[in-house]
This record gives structure tokens, sequence and C-alpha cells, in this order.
């Protein structure tokens, strides 16, 4: 699995930092900084420290991807609505495997 350092979001670089092990809060996995720029990513489970799988580590860099998009554009459709963007995040997780555009070791290809 490939994380980019950067990444273009309606024309702002953005920096992508994977790994990133929050310690100013134990219930994140990632965040997303629109000010910054900024997307933090974690690599470990948040409550046991264990590694994640890659599927959950890309779901919650497309998860933070979607915060930053609904940040540049000034839409706030998520703003307060985390199960609506985790829900999209999956789908376009699965999306993006299914049809070749993302590789994933975890996941049997057909």
């Amino acid at each position: 699995m490939k994380i980019p350092e950067k990444i273009k979001i309606g024309g702002h670089w953005y920096k992508i930092t994977y790994p990133y092990h929050f310690r100013e809060r134990g219930d994140l996995t990632g965040f997303h900084d629109g000010d910054a720029e900024a997307i933090l990513v974690d690599d470990r489970d948040n409550f046991s420290h264990e590694k994640r799988p890659e599927s959950s580590v890309m779901v919650t860099l497309i998860h933070e991807v979607l915060h930053a998009i609904d940040f540049v554009t000034g839409h706030h459709v998520f703003n307060d609505n985390e199960n609506a963007i985790e829900g999209f995040s999956q789908c376009v997780y699965q999306i993006l495997i299914d049809n070749g555009y993302l590789k994933n070791e975890q996941v049997p290809q057909r």
C-alpha cells in the first residue's frame, strides 16, 4: 500500500502524514485540518495500538479526503455527520478496489 505524501484537493496541496500516532486524542485514526491543509492517518488501532489492516487505513484516508473536499468546497455536507461520511468512505473504497483502481493484497483479486 502506498500512501502519498501530498494530495491536491480543490487546487490546494494537502500534506499527508502517515503513519501519525495520535497522542492528543485516543479515539482518532484520522484527522483533517483544513486550515493547515493537512491530513493525518494512523496505522494503528486507536485502542489496542495493533497494526490496522490496509483496507482500514485506506478507508480512513478516503474519509479524511472527503472531509477535505467538504471543507474546500464550502458545502459542509458532512459536518456533524460522521456516519454519513464513513458510509461514503466504505463505498468509495469498495468501488476503487473492485474496479481495479486500488490494489490491496488482503483482498482476493478476481
